[in-house]
């Protein structure tokens, strides 16, 4: 995750979600990246509205 710019910090927005449910995509630090429930779900987040 470290390789995609998920370090501490870094503000990730869910973008879509695929018609089946499973890849998310997500915009990290100007990239689209796509995780997967079991990938997305080791990441910690906080809300910051």
């Amino acid at each position: 995750m470290l390789d995609l710019g998920l370090i501490p910090e870094t503000r990730v927005e869910a973008v879509q979600k695929s018609p089946s449910g499973d890849p998310t995509a997500y915009q990290v630090r100007g990239a689209l990246i796509a995780l997967r429930s079991e990938e997305a779900s080791k990441i910690y987040v906080t809300d910051i509205q």
